[in-house]
C-alpha cells in the first residue's frame, strides 16, 4: 500500500509539473481556474491488482510525450499529453513493468 501511495504521489507530482510548465508558456491561452471547476475526483480503474500505474516518465525535451508503465499491461506511449496512448511493449514476453 505504501508503494502504491508513492506511485500515485509521483504521478500526481508529474502531472502538476506538466500543468505548471504549460501554464508558464506564453504561446497558449491564459490559465483559467474555472476551466476545471466542474470536475470531481473519482476512482477509476479496477480495484484489484491489475490496472496500477507502476511508473511514469516524461520526455524533458517534449512534455507532450511520455511513457506509462503498468503493473499488468505493459508500457504505453503518448505524444499528445495523454489524449491517446499506443502500446509499445506488446511484442515482448513479459507484460509486468516496474520502471521506465
Amino acid at each position: 500500500m505504501k508503494l502504491l501511495s508513492r506511485s500515485v504521489l509521483l504521478a500526481l507530482t508529474s502531472f502538476l509539473s506538466i500543468i505548471v510548465t504549460a501554464q508558464n508558456k506564453t504561446t497558449g491561452p491564459e490559465w483559467n481556474p474555472g476551466t476545471f471547476s466542474n470536475l470531481k475526483f473519482r476512482s477509476i480503474g479496477p480495484a484489484v491488482t491489475s490496472g496500477r500505474i507502476a511508473d511514469f516518465a516524461v520526455n524533458p525535451a517534449n512534455t507532450s510525450e511520455y511513457y506509462v508503465a503498468t503493473a499488468a499491461g505493459g508500457v504505453w506511449k503518448t505524444n499528445n499529453h495523454g489524449v491517446t496512448f499506443q502500446p509499445v511493449f506488446d511484442a515482448q514476453g513479459s507484460y509486468s513493468i516496474g520502471c521506465v
